[in-house]
């Protein structure tokens, strides 16, 4: 008699549970936060409030794929927010002079390449990127109060950013279709090329992946290249879409995005999430704040309710790890069980006759 296979659609669920705990555990927490909203307040489930949520992902979504990429790699970028900013400053004032498309251009190849130097200095040094992503922090935000002069720089022009706000297909704009394409595109290149498993390795086996051969460097310039210009094009999309740039702004996409990727299950440990995880994560985090906007929640209790929701989160990522911990346990004493039963049927012991 043979065993029944997992084969329908709630064995397979099932599995997809049992190996995806973390992103599972993401999903439904989605569900519940926007469903608590919906339920609750008449104005969030709405063409427009949708609108205004992918709008926000827009921004918050690439900050959040950058870092959680930074963290998957066994490291942290904490000058994304001063690199974005940095960005945003160039694009709204140059785009007078030589017109969008050019400054968005320029801006995100700056922000690319400060990624680029800061990953390569972090293989060659061997230093934790959060020790130089400081210094790169309090740098880049100098910086952009140069090339700012110090003030806030404006538009005079707003067709951009009229253009890239304009409703597409009710709930999107040219801006969030794009931040969705980058979103594509990146999960296709983690998932499906060998050096999207190189960052997976380093970092969640570091030294195991060095002793087999793989070059430290190509990895990490390879994951802060793309966190700049996620860095970049979230700056340039936020610029030209308020028309204005401050050198001190975005310092809130560091805190937001960190936590869209641990809600969206990024290990603490490196080596595990993804770019669907971010994705959820980010939505997450929207849904939040747009139905705690909607409640007119002070300030104060959305910074508390998104560090119960953090909390939370790892409070899960915890006790996932230590249950898969005991079940593998005691899936290997079984075997070993198994394997000692096994040889005592092979190899019996004689049996002592009396004289």
């Amino acid at each position: 008699m043979t065993q029944k296979s997992d084969t329908g659609l709630p064995g397979r669920l099932k599995n997809w549970v049992v190996g995806n705990p973390d992103l599972a555990f993401a999903i439904l927490l989605a569900v519940c936060v926007y469903g608590y909203f919906a339920l609750t307040n008449d104005l969030f489930f709405t063409h427009r409030t949708s609108y205004a949520i992918m709008e926000r992902f827009a921004v918050l979504g690439l900050v959040g794929l950058a870092l959680t990429l930074c963290i998957i790699a066994g490291e942290i970028d904490l000058s994304i927010g001063s690199n974005a900013a940095l960005a945003a400053v160039i694009v709204v004032r140059f785009t007078d002079s030589l017109g969008a498309p050019t400054a968005a251009l320029i801006a995100i190849a700056i922000s690319s390449v400060i990624g680029l130097i800061q990953g390569y200095f972090v293989a060659y040094l061997r230093i934790r990127a959060i020790v130089l992503t400081v210094g790169t922090l309090m740098l880049l935000r100098g910086v952009a109060l140069f090339a700012a002069e110090e003030k806030t720089v404006m538009l005079t022009d707003f067709t951009v950013p009229d253009f890239i706000s304009t409703k597409m297909l009710v709930y999107f704009s040219p801006a969030s279709l794009l931040v969705i394409g980058v979103f594509v595109l990146i999960a296709l290149f983690m998932n499906y090329t060998r050096y999207g498993r190189e960052i997976y390795a380093i970092g969640g086996a570091r030294k195991e992946a060095l002793a087999s051969g793989i070059d430290l460097k190509r990895p990490m310039m390879i994951v802060f290249t793309i966190s700049g210009f996620c860095a970049g094009l979230g700056g340039v999309i936020i610029g030209l879409r308020s028309g204005t740039a401050q050198a001190l702004g975005l310092q809130y996409l560091l805190l937001a995005g960190t936590v869209a990727a641990f809600i969206g299950g990024v290990s603490i440990l490196g080596g595990r999430g993804g770019v669907i995880g971010a994705a959820i994560g980010t939505l997450t985090v929207n849904f939040l704040n747009t139905g705690l906007v909607f409640n007119v929640t002070p300030s104060f209790m959305v910074q508390l309710y998104l560090g119960i929701l953090l909390m939370v989160v790892i409070m899960f990522q915890t006790g996932s790890r230590v249950f898969q911990s005991q079940q593998r346990r005691k899936q290997i004493l079984s075997d070993v069980d198994r394997r000692r039963e096994s040889l005592k049927v092979r190899n019996p012991q004689p049996v002592s006759v009396p004289p």
